[in-house]
């Protein structure tokens, strides 16, 4: 049986409308999401509260976005960053710039 691969590139058409900006899905299935995720900062303005459905790892590829952790500390993310968030952590996102973000859902 071969296993399946996946493949995707930052400058795909492949984008498609997602809660704000868009993502272009690398992968979905029942264990595992993961895509590049596209914002301006109008297109999220102000800050943005959401709990993390499952394990949240990023990697910001351009722009900036600023993460608070509720009850815990607050992330300024740009080129070349990374972090990972735990399910059930709410967290306040803010687009700083124009954001190009690598993400994987677990």
């Amino acid at each position: 049986m071969t296993a399946p691969a996946y493949s995707t590139s930052v400058d795909s058409d492949a984008y498609e409308p997602f809660e704000a900006g868009v993502v272009n899905w690398l992968r979905q299935d029942d264990d595992v999401a993961a895509g590049i995720w596209v914002c301006r900062p109008e297109e999220q303005p102000g800050i943005h509260e959401a709990e993390f459905e499952k394990n949240e790892t990023i990697y910001i590829i351009e722009g900036r976005v600023r993460v608070e952790i509720v009850g815990g500390e607050t992330y300024e993310l740009g080129p070349g960053d990374s972090a990972a968030f735990v399910k059930g952590t709410v967290g306040r996102w803010k687009v700083l710039e124009a954001v190009k973000e690598f993400f994987v859902y677990s």
